[in-house]
């Protein structure tokens, strides 16, 4: 969203607004300082190709010769023992070491001891690669002909040899490397060789090996009887908090014909007890077992017989409470069985502990065992590794060793001399581009010591620079610069200059029609900060402008000290307002009448001390009261702000001031304190009026439409016949 700020005297200017203005008046002030000083650029340019020039024909005659060189890529073995191209280091390395100082001095050597009767000569070496080749152009640039060429073969020859005896040493390093290599293989081979067999001889690793097997199959066997055994201790357990239950399974288990459970069984011959015979029918069965089923069984059949009795008898007749008897008898029996198989059982549950102890120690022993041997089993298999590993890399490194050495043997150099030295012939330098550079550089040169200056000059060329620098300033019009010669000051009724007329009727516009939040002024006073602004022509003239409208107009020189507004009317100085001041005479009487009609002139009289406090005095403001009952205008012409206090110290007591900004002229940081010294005498600055704006620039074209506009008319000449009207 765009932003508005208030400026000084309630106006309101867009930030989008400022920043057109702002580069706007860049862009005149560069175009201005190329108008002016377009002739500076033309003298650095100017420069900078008589350098050029001085440059070229001073050089000494020079001749060149070119040789060529080709490489095909440096080769280089990596780990695996393949070629590798490094084309990028290789170039530079080639084009450094051509144009090394040493090569240079083992070439001016080599032509020394060739020829010694050939005067030396300086030669200068530059190496090229052709773009997208391997192809090296090496060209060789002195001051004699015959020299220059012998140089370059003899520079070719030392590079060559330089090569040679760089691959040479390169070689043997290599190779002296890869041996090495080779002989520390053989030496970790033999050395894991060694391991192996020491540690084969010491631990015997066939009888290992079946230690192993058999330590394995024992403990497999043993896990086996543990968890048989813990298997019958679960079951006598729950057979001693169960005796009933448990007789009832081994009961159902005998009546079916089965075994008992061989874990038992196993369990029960192990502690010692005795079983029945096979034809028993209830094999595995201990002796109270038996009894008990049997008991059981008896009690069973018992107790049927004593229902079918009852069924005829009753429960006191002599045969029902016979078998009542025995059935108690045989109960009682029972429960003697009972106690024998929890006694027996017990017995079994300590035995099978026993055992459980006995398998786990067992176990344990063949555990340890087991885990020995697979250590040394383990350690046998990694030195068998290991010695197979070294014996392998030896083999891999001997052969690589081996084809590394014929690599060497069959390998030629990837650089040799593609052309010798031409015949060196005269070089002369294109002039062309030198003097293009030269204008470049002169024109550069130029613009950045304009920018320079411009940066230390801050003086206003535009209005959009001074609308710019200060935006809350009303500008009340611009007046063109006048360059026709034998031109006067004063405007004249009917004056022929129309734009510079045009302007100052612009400016009394802009003040009769100004809002003022009030009364319009009549009290004027017209000023500048430095003295050459233009400020007593412009003064005089706004004057003659509002008087030729029909106004009455007073115009006072209110510089005191070196007013000049009666010289422009050719009128006397003197008698003037400082006698007026002073009291020696009525300012009336000092009026003076000029040619223009409405148009009266209060000129400066004499030249006195102390024109500020006369100014300030209570005789100023009458004066002024009475001026202003008696006029239209009072216009007064006044000393610049800062050469003098006159003007600060009377301006409060006026209407308005009209500030003057002569441009390209008044510098910028001396208007704005000008101005901010008026401000702070609480003076009322009405606007800014623009002297000597340039008429050339493109924001003062309305100066041109002007021109066009006050230009006579021209006639058309008479046609010879009236065209024929359309018939309708």
């Amino acid at each position: 969203m765009e932003q508005n700020l208030t400026l000084p005297g309630g106006q309101v200017q867009s930030s989008t607004l400022n920043r057109i203005h702002e580069a706007s008046a860049k862009f005149q002030r560069y175009k201005i300082l190329l108008r002016r000083r377009w002739w500076f650029l033309l003298l650095t340019a100017s420069i900078g190709v008589c350098v050029q020039a001085l440059t070229i024909t001073g050089k000494p005659q020079i001749f060149r010769s070119l040789a060529k060189l080709v490489a095909g890529g440096r080769m280089v073995a990596n780990g695996d023992l393949q070629w590798q191209e490094q084309l990028q280091d290789f170039y530079g390395t080639i084009i450094e070491t051509i144009e090394s100082a040493e090569m240079i001095r083992k070439a001016r050597e080599r032509v020394h001891a060739l020829y010694p009767d050939l005067k030396d000569s300086d030669v200068e070496i530059r190496v090229a690669q052709t773009k997208g080749s391997a192809i090296f152009n090496i060209l060789a640039t002195g001051s004699e002909p015959k020299y220059t060429q012998i140089f370059l073969n003899a520079l070719l020859d030392e590079f060559i040899s330089f090569r040679q005896s760089i691959r040479e040493q390169a070689q043997g390093k290599v190779l002296s490397t890869f041996l090495q290599e080779v002989v520390n293989k053989q030496k970790v081979m033999e050395e894991k060789a060694d391991l192996l067999a020491k540690f084969c001889s010491a631990n015997n690793i066939l009888t290992i090996t079946n230690g192993q097997n058999e330590s394995a199959y024992f403990l497999t066997n043993l896990k086996a009887q543990r968890e048989t055994q813990r298997t019958a201790l679960a079951e006598i357990e729950l057979a001693l908090d169960n005796v009933k239950g448990a007789m009832q399974e081994r009961e159902r288990q005998a009546n079916a014909g089965g075994a008992t459970n061989p874990g038992k069984a196993s369990a029960t011959s192990d502690a010692g007890q005795s079983t029945t015979d096979a034809g028993s029918g209830a094999k595995g069965l201990t002796i109270a077992e038996q009894d008990y089923l049997r008991t059981k069984g008896q009690i069973t059949m018992l107790r049927t017989k004593k229902r079918t009795l009852l069924e005829t008898f009753k429960e006191s007749h002599p045969q029902v409470m016979e078998i009542s008897q025995e059935i108690g008898g045989q109960e009682a029996l029972l429960k003697e069985y009972e106690t024998q198989i929890q006694d027996e059982m017990r017995a079994q549950r300590e035995s099978i502990n026993r055992m459980v102890v006995v398998l786990d120690k067992q176990v344990a022993e063949r555990e340890k065992e087991a885990i020995e041997l697979g250590a040394k089993l383990a350690e046998h298999k990694k030195l068998q590794d290991e010695a197979l590993v070294a014996k392998e890399a030896y083999q891999k490194m001997f052969e690589r060793a081996e084809n590394f050495q014929n690599m060497f043997n069959t390998q030629s150099d990837y650089v040799a001399v593609q052309e010798r030295a031409t015949t060196a012939s005269e070089h002369t330098d294109d002039w062309k581009m030198p003097i293009i550079i030269g204008l470049i550089v002169g024109l550069g040169a130029g613009v950045i010591i304009l920018l320079l200056f411009d940066r230390l000059d801050d003086r206003m060329n535009s209005f959009s620079e001074f609308q710019a620098l200060f935006p809350g300033e009303a500008v009340l019009g611009q007046i063109p610069e006048q360059r026709q010669r034998g031109d006067v000051a004063l405007l004249r009724p009917n004056d022929d200059r129309h734009l510079y007329a045009e302007a100052f009727r612009t400016i009394r516009s802009s003040i009769l029609f100004k809002n003022w939040n009030g009364k319009a002024p009549k009290t004027i006073l017209c000023t500048s900060a430095v003295p050459n602004e233009g400020k007593t022509t412009v003064t005089s003239n706004l004057a003659v402008t509002m008087a030729l409208a029909g106004a009455r107009v007073l115009l006072a020189d209110c510089d005191l000290r070196r007013g000049g507004v009666s010289e422009l009317f050719k009128l006397p100085a003197t008698p003037g307002l400082s006698e007026a001041l002073r009291g020696k005479l009525h300012w009336r009487d000092a009026v003076q009448e000029t040619s223009i009609r409405n148009l009266d002139l209060l000129a400066r009289g004499d030249v006195f001390d102390q024109t500020s406090e006369m100014l300030l005095s209570k005789t100023a403001e009458e004066m002024l009261k009475e001026m202003g009952d008696e006029y239209d205008y009072v216009i007064f012409d006044s000393a610049p702000v800062l050469v003098a206090d006159d003007t600060a110290s009377f301006a409060p007591k006026l209407d308005t001031v009209l500030f003057i900004v002569r441009m390209s002229s008044t510098m910028a940081r001396l208007t704005g304190k000008a101005l901010d010294l008026l401000y702070e005498r609480q003076v009322n600055v009405g606007g800014v009026i623009l002297n000597r704006s340039s008429s050339n620039l493109k924001e003062y074209t309305y100066y041109n439409y002007a021109s066009y506009y006050y230009a006579p008319a021209k006639t058309n000449p008479q046609p010879a016949a009236a065209a024929p009207v359309a018939k309708s």
